[in-house]
């Protein structure tokens, strides 16, 4: 899953930097937006994709990024935050691939 979320995440990039829509340093600044836009929203696919990421990504979410209200932390929101920082790990890694990938180039 990493790999062509990877994948489609450099490739989304890339297209909008060439349609001058954005710049590196935009994308960057704006990274919780663009990883926002990775993450599903039904409960099932929640699920799917939390069992499917590295287990070294449990548990992580509510520790880095807090929770909201006692009422919010159901197991999908707490779920979810799990699912934000193993997908900020994947921004992370594409922006630097990307990054490079342009430096090569020029």
């Amino acid at each position: 899953m990493s790999y062509q979320t990877k994948q489609a995440m450099k490739e989304e990039f890339k297209t909008e930097m060439e349609k001058g829509y954005v710049t590196l340093d935009e994308i960057r600044e704006n990274s919780g937006e663009w990883i926002d836009g990775y993450l599903p929203i039904y409960y099932n696919k929640i699920v799917e994709e939390w069992q499917a990421m590295p287990s070294e990504f449990n548990d992580r979410g509510a520790t880095e990024l807090g929770v909201g209200h006692a009422g919010e932390n159901t197991i999908y929101n707490l779920m979810s935050l799990d699912l934000y920082v193993y997908y900020s790990d994947i921004f992370n890694e594409a922006i630097a691939e990307l990054e490079e990938e342009m430096e090569m180039s020029e």
